[in-house]
C-alpha cells in the first residue's frame, strides 16, 4: 500500500497536469469504487472545475468548485493513469502486462477539458472514491492524527498520542492514523530501525529520550524518503511513471537475512501488530 511519500509524489505530479480543468464526464464503471455517489452523478460532476490536489495521510483530495471534493484511496493496487494527447502517465502499481487504457481493471474515468482523461484502474478492487462536501470532507479529516512533516506534529505532541495508548505495542500505535497520519509497514519499520528502538515494545516501557529519537527518525526518513520520490517495489511508480528511489536507499524493510547496515548481525523478521515486521537484534533494543 502507498504510504505518505508515494501518495505525496503522486499529488505534486498531478497538481501540475489536473488544477484548472472542468470535469466533462465522471464515468463510474464499477459502482462499488465511488462509495457514495450522489444521485445522478454524472450531471453532478459535469462542469465543476478541480480548484487544487492535496494528501491527507495517504488520500489524495481533488478539491473542485461549489465546495465539494473527491478523495482517493489506492489502497494495495489501485492506479491512476492519465491520458493525454502527447501519451499516457500513471501513478500507482502498474498492471502486468497491461499496456492500454481503459482495460478491463478500469473502474472509473474522469475526463477534463483539453483533452486529458484520468483512469481509474483496480486489479483487486481495495481501493476507492469517495463524494465529499465540505462538511463531510471536513469531519472525515478530522478523524486522522498530525502530518507527520508539518508543523503540527511535535515532540510534545506524539508523546501525548503515545500515553494515551501506553499499553499498547509501539508499532501497532505508530501505525494508527489517528496517532500519525500517512504512516505504514516500511516508514514505521524504518524509523525505529533509524532510533534504535525495537518494534514489540509496549509503549509504557519508552523513555522521553527514546520517544524524541523516534520523533527525530520519522522526520528524517519521510523527507528522504519524499526527496527520493517514493520506495519502488512491487511495481509501484509516480504519476508520470518513474520509479521512486528510496527502496535502494532503506536500511531494514525486506532486508530479511542480509547484514544490518550499522553492525551486521543478519536482520530479523517477525510479525508484530499483525504485520511483517523487520528489526536488528542488536541495533534496537
Amino acid at each position: 500500500m502507498p504510504e505518505l511519500p508515494e501518495v505525496e509524489t503522486i499529488r505534486q505530479d498531478l497538481k501540475k497536469l489536473v488544477i484548472g480543468r472542468t470535469i466533462k464526464e465522471l464515468l463510474v464503471i464499477d459502482k462499488t469504487v465511488l462509495r457514495n455517489q450522489p444521485k445522478d452523478y454524472q450531471q453532478f460532476f459535469k462542469g465543476l472545475k478541480i480548484k487544487s490536489v492535496d494528501r491527507r495521510a495517504k488520500l489524495l483530495l481533488f478539491h473542485l468548485s461549489r465546495r465539494v471534493s473527491l478523495a482517493v484511496h489506492l489502497k494495495m493496487t489501485g492506479q491512476i493513469v492519465i491520458k493525454t494527447k502527447k501519451g499516457l502517465a500513471s501513478g500507482g502499481h502498474p498492471i502486468s502486462g497491461v499496456t492500454t487504457v481503459p482495460n478491463k481493471f478500469t473502474r472509473l474515468v474522469l475526463s477534463l477539458s483539453g483533452g486529458l482523461n484520468l483512469y481509474f484502474n483496480d486489479v483487486r478492487k481495495f481501493g476507492y472514491w469517495l463524494f465529499l462536501s465540505e462538511g463531510a470532507l471536513s469531519a472525515l479529516l478530522k478523524k486522522y492524527g498530525p502530518e507527520p512533516l508539518s508543523k503540527n506534529f511535535t515532540l510534545p505532541i506524539l508523546t501525548d498520542n503515545l500515553k494515551k495508548r501506553s499499553g499498547s505495542l509501539l508499532k501497532a500505535v505508530l501505525l494508527d492514523q489517528s496517532v500519525i497520519a500517512g504512516l505504514g509497514n516500511i516508514y514505521v519499520d524504518e524509523s525505529l530501525f533509524l532510533s534504535g528502538v525495537k518494534p514489540d515494545r509496549r509503549v509504557k516501557s519508552l523513555t522521553s529520550l527514546e520517544i524524541k529519537k523516534i520523533y527525530q527518525s520519522i522526520k528524517s526518513v519521510l523527507k528522504k524518503a519524499v526527496k527520493a520520490r517514493g520506495t519502488s517495489f512491487s511495481n509501484y511508480v509516480d504519476a508520470i511513471g518513474r520509479p521512486g528511489s528510496y527502496w535502494s536507499k532503506r536500511l531494514v524493510y525486506g532486508r530479511a537475512g542480509q547484514p544490518c547496515p550499522n553492525c551486521s548481525q543478519l536482520i530479523s523478521k517477525s510479525r508484530v501488530a499483525g504485520r511483517g515486521t523487520h528489526w536488528c537484534s542488536i541495533c534496537q533494543k
